[in-house]
């Protein structure tokens, strides 16, 4: 099934909003075996949203409207489709009467311009809008399907999980199921190498992705149901398991800052940091999850030089080594430590903006982690504008701490 997504509204556009829902759906469809071929933005104009309808209707088989059903002048979804397939709108009392209760419920008199969100076409049936004003269409009409659903995400989002994927997975005849290998370390082109047989697979495709939290390996594998897809998977990921092992840090949705967690708390430990070119992000990264309060016990943002002082550096080795040095990092690493208490103490120096600081260039990072009788720091040099050197900052001292809690017996 050829599927395409359009996305309604001026604000995409100008960059005023991102479109999350086409990125969203995009991930969704391939899991029910439907193949996205295109995806569209279009302002709010009636003949530039006319025109992009005539034209999916002729080349897909089913279009995934995102956008454009809110009550003001400019929300013209409702209107452009009718337009383009030649119907008319009419409204729908029963919908009236829902949309007139959920404003009454909410104890909000019922702006009159709202109706128009009661209206509809003879091809089409309302989806629920629980969260919202604004109903979806479902239509079916000859040999095509068009799905409107509204703007905001966790409207749209709720529809399509209770609504409209349930009943697109009944009628599916194949899906694509995918397995995620997250890897930290090695470098795209490294892993590449040691995989690349495994890159000329048809079914399951294996693909290599450099994100956010290191280099990943998606599996993909089409089949008639969940159950045989994953029988094409798993002697790929076996193989690659043992091939990337001690690389491999965790597996699809998982995140860094998780996986952590998980292992601190099963091991019994605390952690205590000190941050300077993160500015505090690690610790935002920690206090993500539930349950971190377990393991950790707080940071210390040693951005300006006089706090790092403040935490027990000493002056003449700052004066004689600099504010962002392997050994300044070290005894902040074991600073960290005494201060909080903790048993393993974290420290990071680095440079995130774009001038060379000490002689350090963007992107240089130190990163330092003890347990008081073992450290294990790191040297390196990423590329990025100051927030990605940041983030990629943050993956990179998870990464640290994985590699020393696995060097070592910490239980």
């Amino acid at each position: 099934m050829k599927a395409e997504i359009i996305s309604i509204g001026t604000e995409l556009l100008l960059g005023e909003t991102i479109d999350t829902n086409s990125n969203y759906l995009a991930q969704e469809l391939p899991e029910i075996g439907i193949d996205l071929l295109w995806t569209t933005q279009v302002g709010d104009n009636f003949e530039r949203i006319i025109d992009i309808f005539h034209n999916a209707i002729q080349r897909s088989d089913i279009i995934f409207v995102t956008g454009g059903l809110g009550p003001t002048e400019d929300d013209i979804t409702r209107e452009t489709v009718a337009n383009a397939l030649d119907e008319q709108l009419t409204l729908d009392k029963k919908q009236e009467k829902q949309l007139r209760n959920f404003f009454a419920k909410r104890k909000r008199e019922f702006p009159e311009k709202n109706i128009k969100q009661a209206t509809i076409i003879k091809s089409a049936k309302f989806l629920d809008n629980p969260i919202g004003t604004a109903p979806g269409w479902w239509i079916k009409k000859d040999s095509f399907e068009i799905i409107l659903m509204p703007g905001p995400p966790s409207e749209m989002k709720k529809m399509w999980q209770e609504q409209i994927k349930p009943s697109l997975i009944k009628n599916s005849n194949s899906v694509l199921i995918k397995k995620t290998i997250k890897t930290s370390t090695l470098g795209e082109s490294n892993i590449n190498q040691m995989v690349e047989k495994f890159l000329h697979y048809k079914n399951p495709s294996v693909g290599i992705y450099v994100k956010k939290d290191g280099v990943n390996l998606r599996i993909a594998a089409k089949a008639k149901n969940k159950t045989a897809a994953m029988n094409l998977i798993k002697p790929v990921e076996k193989q690659l398991k043992k091939i990337l092992k001690e690389y491999i840090w965790g597996k699809d949705d998982e995140k860094y800052g998780e996986i952590i967690l998980k292992d601190m708390i099963r091991k019994n430990l605390t952690l205590g940091i000190i941050e300077s070119v993160t500015g505090g992000k690690i610790s935002d990264e920690i206090t993500n999850f539930d349950h971190s309060s377990k393991y950790f016990k707080g940071s210390l943002i040693a951005y300006d030089q006089t706090v790092k002082i403040f935490s027990g550096l000493d002056p003449k080795l700052l004066k004689k080594e600099g504010t962002i040095a392997a050994t300044t990092t070290k005894m902040l690493a074991k600073n960290a430590k005494k201060i909080f208490k903790s048993d393993l103490g974290l420290a990071i120096t680095g440079v995130a903006g774009s001038k060379t600081v000490e002689k350090h260039k963007s992107g240089t990072l130190f990163i330092s982690i003890t347990n008081g009788k073992k450290y294990l720091n790191k040297e390196m040099i990423i590329s990025g504008d100051r927030m990605q050197i940041k983030n990629r900052a943050v993956f990179l001292a998870f990464a640290l701490i994985n590699e020393f809690m696995s060097k070592n017996d910490l239980k």
